[in-house]
């Protein structure tokens, strides 16, 4: 049985098309806590990963550590700005590759 490579693509951008992506403009427009970050975050890619139930998004340890790393920039006044929460969904999506 051989697999033909258009067959494997189209597979492969079929699922893709299945994401349930975060859009710009579900990303509130007002600066958030550390909570409400990690609380939409959880709300929002949930579906994502392999264990719903037991895994975690993102914790207020990663978000922590990814500021003192440099990774994103420290928060302004414990508030993350939209950018922030662009650069947080970016981390999560590309920390697997």
């Amino acid at each position: 049985m051989t697999l033909d490579n258009e067959d494997v693509l189209n597979s492969i951008m079929a699922s893709l098309g299945r994401i349930d992506n975060i859009q710009l403009e579900d990303i509130p427009g007002i600066d958030l806590y550390m909570d409400q970050v990690t609380t939409f975050m959880e709300s929002r890619l949930k579906s994502t990963t392999r264990n719903p139930e037991d895994d975690k998004i993102l914790t207020k340890t990663m978000i922590n550590n990814y500021a003192k790393n440099k990774l994103i920039p420290s928060p302004e006044k414990k508030k993350y700005t939209k950018e922030h929460m662009l650069l947080l969904i970016f981390i999560y999506y590309f920390k697997g590759i």
